[in-house]
């Protein structure tokens, strides 16, 4: 099917096709826009086919919730052993089968995170890339893990080079463990200037008391998410105001020139944990924002907060007025 046949599919869903198509060949309009229930009445329907035909030699066979049962087999069917050929090919065929499913359902969950989009960017999406992406793809299994290769294909989609090569390899190789612990350390990021960084605490323990350990710390930096370099500081300089992000809040910080400058004990993303966190939605820990926001308190600078409304390319509308936390 050409692009230019894709009549009632908007600009991203076109473009969806195109980049699939020169990934891993043709890809329907109706597989494309098919519902999950409507999926599901398929995946039932073949099933139903596939038991028909193979009636023969299963003398029972049922399906319920979704499984598969046998009750008896044939025992004609024995005797009838596969060659190694026969058996190869089977093995191959199935194979096959699941990578092509593995790649349709990261390919629909991508369309639904374009549904939204009434345009994306009219830069083509790099050939190497895709071809990359879709090799790694074809393996993805969980159904978890499916729903972030769907995110990464359509934020892709959206604005080509958001995610490296580097990117596309970690996430093939990250494992359960890895990928909770670094959803963990999302929950304490904050930015500044779109650099995000966990606060480390004066003390270099205040990660540590809401859950986040030196050992998550380590393992997130051995994947290569976190930086490896010991006491890094993000400074803040005499007459500057500096904006901070993190979840719903924004902070305000105003540092007089009288002040000594001040360094902010900090863990630093890499490029890669930077692009992986655009795939997250953090859940910001209230008690860790303020040990922050008193940080800067202590060190004498002017610190303020107020809460996110709306971001827009860049621009952030907040509530009014600034608020100061009280110690409680």
């Amino acid at each position: 099917m050409e692009i230019k046949d894709l009549t009632g599919l908007s600009e991203p869903l076109k473009k969806l096709i195109e980049v699939v198509s020169n990934g891993v060949g043709a890809l329907t309009k109706p597989y494309l826009i098919r519902k999950t229930a409507d999926a599901k009445a398929y995946e039932i329907g073949v099933i139903a086919e596939s038991i028909k035909e193979n009636q023969e030699n299963l003398k029972e066979i049922g399906y319920t919730e979704e499984k598969l049962s046998l009750m008896s087999l044939d025992t004609e069917s024995i005797k009838n052993e596969l060659t190694i050929e026969q058996r190869t090919k089977n093995r191959l065929d199935f194979k096959e089968q699941r990578r092509q499913e593995n790649i349709e359902s990261i390919t629909q969950n991508a369309a639904r995170n374009l549904e939204a989009e009434a345009s994306v960017s009219e830069d083509p999406v790099d050939e190497d890339w895709t071809s990359r992406f879709f090799n790694y793809a074809e393996d993805i299994s969980n159904e978890d893990m499916q729903e972030l290769w769907g995110q990464i294909l359509a934020g892709e989609i959206k604005q080509p080079n958001s995610y490296s090569l580097r990117t596309l390899e970690l996430l093939r190789n990250l494992t359960k463990e890895e990928a909770q612990t670094f959803t963990k350390a999302a929950n304490f990021v904050i930015s500044s200037n779109n650099s995000p960084f966990l606060f480390k605490g004066n003390d270099n323990k205040t990660l540590s008391k809401y859950g986040f350990t030196f050992e998550d710390q380590l393992l997130l930096t051995e994947i290569g998410i976190l930086q490896a370099e010991a006491n890094i500081t993000r400074n803040l300089k005499g007459d500057m105001t500096v904006y901070f992000e993190s979840g719903k809040y924004i902070i305000k910080t105003i540092k007089n020139s009288d002040v000594s400058d001040h360094g902010i004990p900090i863990f630093r993303f890499s490029k890669i944990g930077v692009e992986l966190l655009n795939l997250l939605s953090p859940t910001v820990n209230d008690d860790y924002i303020k040990d922050f926001f008193f940080s800067l308190i202590d060190a004498k600078i002017d610190t303020e907060y107020a809460f996110i409304l709306s971001k827009d390319k860049g621009q952030i509308r907040h509530t009014q007025p600034w608020m100061k936390f009280k110690k409680e």
